[in-house]
């Protein structure tokens, strides 16, 4: 009898583990965005077998509808948005840089922990903080569509120009970083 239960439970377990196993990824590791002095994705050894930009997804950044211009302490909502027909799972990463400095600019703010989260780097570039996706945030919100919503505040003072870089992944859910295509894509606003 002991040896029936025994047998059963080796073979139920692995099965139930596959049952609820979860996809591998809780965001991209930092300074993959594409920005001055990082990689992207597909150049750091991950999602590496097509080049950025190579297929026919469409990345966008839309700051406050449209905005070119940033108000010192004035807070903007961001929309990252990929779309890429029969693609349902999605990553994105974002830093925002002074074109000057090439050092973090303004502040951004969670606005949906359940899709976004902050990500540092403890290793390079240590002073550039991030917004990546969550584990739920690389769920499609609508077939072929993956969309995230973060705020950002300006600077207190002007700092000149600042450029958004957002890499982006559209990943064809194999659970394998195989046959998935990077994205980049940049906005720069300028301060009134």
């Amino acid at each position: 009898m002991k040896k029936k239960i025994v047998l059963s439970l080796a073979v139920a377990l692995p099965i139930f583990i596959m049952a609820f196993a979860e996809r591998s990824s809780s965001g991209a590791p930092a300074s993959h965005t594409g920005a001055p002095g990082e990689k992207t994705c597909a150049t750091s050894g991950c999602h590496d077998d097509n080049q950025p930009n190579s297929g026919s997804a469409k990345l966008t950044i839309d700051i406050a509808s449209g905005t070119t211009k940033y108000v010192t302490g004035e807070t903007y909502p961001i929309k990252i948005h990929i779309s890429d027909p029969h693609v349902n799972r999605f990553g994105f990463q974002i830093v925002a840089l002074a074109d000057d400095s090439k050092e973090n600019a303004g502040k951004f703010i969670i606005t949906d922990p359940e899709r976004t989260q902050f990500m540092k780097n403890e290793f390079d570039l240590l002073d550039r903080k991030y917004v990546t996706y969550t584990f739920n945030g690389t769920d499609a919100v609508s077939a072929g569509e993956g969309e995230w919503i973060i705020n950002w505040t300006a600077p207190a003072t002007a700092t000149g120009k600042i450029t958004f870089y957002v890499g982006a992944v559209s990943a064809n859910d194999d659970e394998t970083d195989k046959g998935d295509i990077v994205y980049t894509a940049s906005t720069t606003l300028s301060n009134q």
